[in-house]
């Protein structure tokens, strides 16, 4: 009796026999376009130190005006950090430690800021959900109700990138959040700041590219300026909104997708 060659090679028939996925080049004449996981999606990413850190009169019209959102849209809502992360990020570099633990230490404000708002909207159904279920079970949970709030940190954690200076992570959440809202696709992301929009001098613009605010390099930009290096790579998110989440509808006009705050463009 003949037995088969058990140790023979054996190939899978596939369009990437024999070439390298490290290879882009190779990779790419294959690639087909990336599905939107849930292309209803509207993401609000609250300001840590911008609203957060302003206390009830800020954070309560905030909470207001996505409130009465929830009929009309499915939201992911993530909170950045505030100052409470500026002191502990001070303390953990007086104290040596590395980015990694930085990285963690700042997401838990940010993280405590994400329970205020869902104890706030627990009435109506939303929770706080930790990023193991966003990543895994945010379909689920946007099923059973009309939003979820989440923490803006990317969970990196010890494996956070080195920065090029210093040791602050780069990865904050602004940048979290963008990552997020592209990975799943989603239709709209809205920031909600402080300030009206994007001042480049001659005041507040209507819309402007992104590449052309990273070469004009305001002063001070209402959002992480990783967000805009992200932009350029992204698959699905090709455009953001920064509105005031002091001004009374500025929020639901943007949810809306009316014309308000600034327009930033990949």
């Amino acid at each position: 009796m003949t037995h088969p060659d058990t140790t023979a090679a054996k190939d899978v028939p596939s369009a990437l026999m024999r070439q390298t996925l490290l290879d882009r080049e190779l990779v790419r004449p294959v690639g087909r376009p990336v599905i939107r996981l849930l292309p209803w999606l509207q993401v609000v990413s609250i300001g840590g130190t911008a609203i957060m850190d302003r206390g009830a009169d800020a954070v309560l019209s905030v909470v207001d005006e996505l409130r009465a959102a929830l009929p009309e849209h499915r939201l992911l809502v993530t909170t950045g950090a505030g100052v409470r992360a500026r002191h502990v990020l001070g303390v953990g570099l007086d104290l040596g430690l590395p980015t990694a633990a930085l990285a963690g230490l700042a997401a838990t404000e940010a993280e405590q800021n994400g329970h205020m708002v869902a104890a706030l909207l627990a009435a109506d159904g939303v929770s706080y959900v930790a990023h193991e279920t966003v990543a895994h079970q945010l379909a689920a949970h946007l099923q059973a109700s009309r939003a979820v709030v989440s923490n803006g940190y990317p969970p990196y954690g010890r494996h956070e990138f080195p920065p090029a200076v210093g040791k602050i992570p780069v990865h904050r959440g602004d940048a979290g959040t963008f990552l997020l809202a592209d990975a799943y696709g989603a239709a709209d992301l809205v920031y909600v700041k402080d300030v009206d929009g994007i001042d480049v001098g001659a005041g507040v613009v209507g819309r402007i590219g992104a590449a052309e605010l990273l070469d004009t390099k305001p002063e001070s930009l209402p959002i992480d300026p990783l967000v805009l290096q992200l932009m350029a790579h992204a698959k699905h998110v090709r455009e953001i909104r920064i509105v005031n989440g002091l001004t009374p509808g500025a929020l639901t006009r943007a949810l809306a997708g009316e014309d308000v705050g600034t327009v930033v463009h990949a």
